[in-house]
Order: C-alpha cells, then structure tokens, then sequence
C-alpha cells in the first residue's frame, strides 16, 4: 500500500554517530500507532497528552536522515526549532490528505458516511429503508 508522505527538512538536526542528519519523512498517523505507543509507554502515558503526542509522532517518522526508526528519546533531545519542522510536516500533511479526500468525493467516490449510513445504494432501489428494524410482512400477515 503506497502511503501519502511529507518530507522536510530539520534546521539543525540530530548527531549520531559523528553525522548530522537532517532530512526526514513523514507518513500518516495509523491506528495501529495509537496502540504500539500506549503498549510500549503505558497507558499511564495516555494521561500526558504532550508525552504520548510525541510518541505518535516518532510512530509517524519513517526517518531522520539515515536514522531509522525514530524512537521518542530521539524527539526529546531535538530542539523545539527542529520540532517545529516537524510540526509543520504533520499539519502540512493532514492538509494534504483533507484536500485528496475532497477530491476524491468530488469525483463522485462514495464516502464512508454514505455506506455506514445505507445512503448509497449503488444505484438501485432497497425493499425497504435501513431504519427500519424488521422486514416488512408479506401477504396482510
């Protein structure tokens, strides 16, 4: 599956290993990041939201330079400049992702709503409507 991603540039970067590295990849925020950071932090790290922000963040960078993966004691040591690179990256990200969801609705995709809520019915007529709790009786019975 080929993910959106969003690169960027660290102003000063981090040192390993005697090298700067300084460019970095971003993809998406996926569930599954959500539940890898809570089972490696804790759940008490749930109740810190600027911590456990941080661990998503290191689950969402592919790499930092030739550093990969990113592990949250990385983003720790990282200048506020250098997370504000960051930052920047996810909000461009999210906006980039909102806008190819728009376009994807405005060529006439069906949106997730439409199938959860039985809206669309891929063209044809339904037998009855989806609030409906049972199935109409036939025959008068």
């Amino acid at each position: 599956m080929d993910l959106l991603t969003q690169k960027g540039i660290l102003p000063f970067g981090i040192i390993k290993d005697g090298k700067r590295h300084r460019d970095f990849e971003l993809r998406p925020r996926l569930v599954k990041d959500t539940l890898e950071a809570a089972r490696e932090h804790g759940m008490e790290s749930l109740k810190d939201d600027i911590f456990f922000s941080l661990c998503l963040t290191a689950k969402q960078l592919l790499r930092i330079g030739a550093i990969a993966p990113v592990t949250v004691d990385m983003l720790l040591e990282m200048t506020d400049t250098d997370m504000g690179a960051i930052i920047k990256a996810k909000d461009d990200l999210a906006s980039r992702l909102e806008s190819f969801h728009a376009d994807a609705e405005s060529a006439g995709e069906k949106s997730a709503a439409e199938v959860r809520q039985g809206t669309d019915t891929g063209g044809q007529e339904t037998a009855f409507s989806p609030d409906e709790d049972k199935v109409p009786a036939e025959n008068g019975a």
